[in-house]
């Protein structure tokens, strides 16, 4: 079992504080009409990001019932653990227990040569566990796999990005996939947008190659630029005919400080 490591700080710790404040943010984001195949949320503090991550989460709701498994992949942020760490637990947040799909989990390993199981990639990440209250407010109880990438260049993305796909083909799942990143860190609102913004227009244009050569090129600071490569791959792969960015926040509308912000966006495939 992966406990919950990060409530009480990124998230609320308190249940109710928690349906609370996933149910504000829910309500205030206008739900985007077309099914989404995968999805960019970000991963800081709810307090910075959540109601950006909202905007995507609120497009998923009207289609719950025509997915059957969720896989989050994130960048790995300590360093710890595997190139491509799958965990093969269950995990645990306040509103309980979201159990891991092992089947799949065990098919996208084989599937992927960079991949392989471990749990000390995850023992320490943030970037997949703020996800799941979401994903239990939506769905309730849904089998999904955790999968952290320190690796993120193209060859990655494609590995983790085309082992997804063909599982999910073999097993018959019908998952959402869902990237978890922020963008550029540290610098004005302005230069981070000016970096940002190119991305993110080649993200929407499904330029999966483009974006994650992008990142590197343009001294951009998106900590999830693999995973966001794979998520776009993993959709095109499945008929997604473009990306839409549905939200561009960053963590100065909170702290009030635009000379040195984090970026969030909210971005949907379908």
């Amino acid at each position: 079992m992966r406990e919950s490591v990060f409530s009480g700080s990124f998230y609320p710790k308190s249940k109710i504080e928690l349906r609370d404040f996933i149910k504000s943010a829910m309500a205030g984001s206008k739900a985007f009409p077309d099914k989404p195949i995968s999805i960019i949320v970000p991963h800081a503090g709810y307090i910075y990001s959540g109601t950006t991550a909202s905007e995507a989460y609120a497009s998923i709701s009207k289609f719950k019932a025509e997915f059957d498994s969720v896989v989050i992949v994130g960048p790995n942020h300590t360093g710890l653990g595997s190139p491509i760490g799958v965990s093969m637990e269950d995990w645990k947040t306040p509103f309980g227990i979201l159990a891991c799909d092992k089947e799949f989990a065990s098919a996208i390993i084989n599937g992927c040569s960079m991949a392989e199981h471990d749990e000390d990639s995850h023992a320490e990440e943030h970037s997949i566990e703020v996800q799941l209250p979401f994903i239990q407010y939506i769905f309730g109880s849904i089998p999904f796999v955790a999968i952290c990438m320190g690796l993120q260049d193209i060859e990655a993305s494609k590995c983790v990005a085309n082992a997804i796909y063909a599982a999910s083909k073999k097993l018959k799942r019908k998952p959402l996939v869902i990237a978890s990143s922020d963008f550029n860190h540290y610098e004005s609102e302005a230069l981070a947008k000016s970096k940002d913004m190119p991305l993110i227009k080649r993200l929407e244009q499904m330029d999966s190659y483009g974006f994650n050569k992008g990142v590197t090129e343009s001294g951009d600071t998106a900590c999830g630029y693999g995973p966001s490569t794979a998520a776009s791959l993993y959709a095109k792969a499945q008929g997604a005919k473009k990306g839409t960015l549905l939200r561009y926040t960053n963590s100065g509308a909170k702290t009030g400080d635009m000379s040195s912000v984090v970026a969030y966006a909210s971005i949907i495939f379908s």
